[in-house]
């Protein structure tokens, strides 16, 4: 088995360093001929490629995206690679977290750059507040890949969402054997079970019903993580969740456990159904759950792309809406808070109007705060990046002054995380010719710089310290 590591927002580049059965990683000029050629061709097919035609490949992305998302440009990359099919092939990386693999040879991990140590907690600290899993869960370590934890992360999110749409539906084959025959009799099973007669005929009939192959497999996933001392716990989270457990068990009643393995190939196919559009997701990441101890990385043909992919940007963007509600509801703070979203179009807004009054040219801050009269307070947007290191860019201000400028508001903010305890991350500008009435700031969260001996209780209980912290600063100024 090969692995690569990666973090992520790597524009620069950085040579290639391949794991060979959990070895240390070393060069790429040292593998031999074998092994370079499997790791080209997992590279050739993720170079430049977008996040959607991923996901179209069998990988989850989350946050999920609408179909009208930024989803469909093309420009949304994963990763580039520069000089491939040299002994020295570069790899370039975006916003982009994750793991995923082409096959069973070669597997692709990339880590949130604000994590100095393997245990990945920064990433595991977003999830857990943005899915709503308990702090209390803690799954580092329960498998020996790293980001099994993240699937069942995932789970309750993705369970959720697809149950909202419906429990799902699709025509079965069933048999019976009794007196109210309503389908075609099965002769050669009548004539088995039913000769000498006994009232009964054998038949088979066609169905539509929410026992089928989907639920099923939603079912088996659900009863694996019940078998969990620690997982079990996500079954449990909140009263969606649980209503959304007892109604898969309560449709699969055919559920039997020796036949996982079976109904796992019944959905070895992708599935597409115009209403059910969020059981596909589901799926995928239930046959991941379940094939975790035959392989990190379920694979069914040579071209599916296996893995989950987490946009570094959307996550932090909804993790800071998670801490926000949280410190509002904490501390009865008068503030409303819009999120639009621009992954789902919820709560666009318009830049500008048209002479007949239509509006036109969609836009979507991040944040935007406003008192109980509707006025507008601040608009905050934020961003995944090193902003104390390589300093605000003219982009940045020009983007959030427009947003300013359209909602009449005088105060505007950047967010961004940073884990350098020496650096000084908030700056405070005031817009030249305005008589210091229209302000700019960057207000950064401090990141626990945790070592590997580190436990995840210690990294939470400090970053419930660091998030007050930040979300005071950010409100005791609007």
């Amino acid at each position: 088995m090969l692995s690569i590591q990666l973090s992520d927002n790597n524009f620069s580049g950085s040579p290639l360093e391949v794991s060979v059965n959990g070895a240390l990683p070393v060069n790429f000029t040292e593998l031999t001929d074998e092994h370079k050629s499997a790791v080209r061709k997992l590279l050739d097919a993720i170079n430049n490629v977008s996040l959607k035609q991923l996901e179209e490949r069998g990988a989850i992305i989350f946050p999920s995206r609408s179909v009208e998302s930024e989803l469909n440009e093309e420009s949304k990359i994963v990763c580039s690679v520069q000089n491939l099919e040299t002994e020295n092939p570069i790899i370039k990386t975006t916003n982009i977290m994750g793991f995923f693999s082409i096959g069973n040879d070669v597997q692709i991990s990339i880590h949130s750059r604000f994590d100095k140590a393997k245990k990945q907690f920064f990433l595991h600290h977003m999830l857990q507040k943005v899915c709503n899993v308990s702090p209390t869960v803690e799954l580092t370590h329960a498998n020996k890949n790293p980001f099994y934890e993240f699937m069942v992360y995932l789970f309750p999110a993705f369970l959720k969402k697809a149950v909202a749409q419906g429990i799902f539906r699709s025509y079965v084959n069933r048999e019976y054997n009794d007196s109210s025959i309503r389908g075609v009799i099965d002769f050669s099973k009548h004539i088995r079970n039913n000769i000498p007669f006994n009232g009964k005929i054998a038949y088979c009939t066609r169905e539509y019903a929410q026992d089928n192959y989907v639920t099923q497999i939603i079912r088996h996933t659900i009863e694996f993580i019940s078998e969990n001392q620690e997982l079990r716990r996500i079954l449990s989270i909140d009263e969606d969740m649980i209503t959304a457990v007892q109604e898969i068990r309560g449709c699969t009643q055919t559920y039997n456990k020796a036949s996982r393995t079976y109904i796992i190939n019944k959905n070895l196919k992708p599935l597409t159904h115009p209403y059910y559009t969020e059981y596909e997701k589901l799926r995928n990441l239930c046959k991941m759950i379940l094939l975790h101890d035959k392989f990190s990385y379920n694979q069914t043909n040579h071209n599916q792309i296996n893995g989950i992919l987490f946009d570094g940007a959307s996550l932090w963007e909804e993790y800071l809406a998670i801490l926000f509600q949280e410190y509002f509801k904490k501390n009865s703070v008068s503030i409303i808070i819009e999120h639009p979203n621009n992954r789902t179009g919820k709560g666009r807004k318009y830049l500008f109007e048209t002479e007949s009054g239509s509006q036109n040219t969609a836009i979507y801050p991040d944040f935007i705060f406003k008192d109980l009269h509707n006025n507008c307070l601040s608009i905050l947007d934020a961003k995944y990046k090193h902003l104390e290191n390589t300093g605000i860019s003219r982009e940045d201000y020009f983007q959030v002054l427009s947003y300013m400028y359209r909602f009449d508001c005088k105060r505007g903010s950047l967010l961004y995380p940073y884990s350098n305890k020496e650096s000084s991350p908030d700056t405070h500008l005031y817009l030249a010719g305005h008589n210091g009435e229209v302000s700019f700031s960057s207000y950064g969260l401090e990141l626990y710089y945790y070592e590997e001996d580190c436990t995840y209780q210690d990294y939470e209980e400090q970053m419930r310290t660091f998030e007050s912290y930040f979300c005071q600063k950010v409100i005791d100024l609007q």
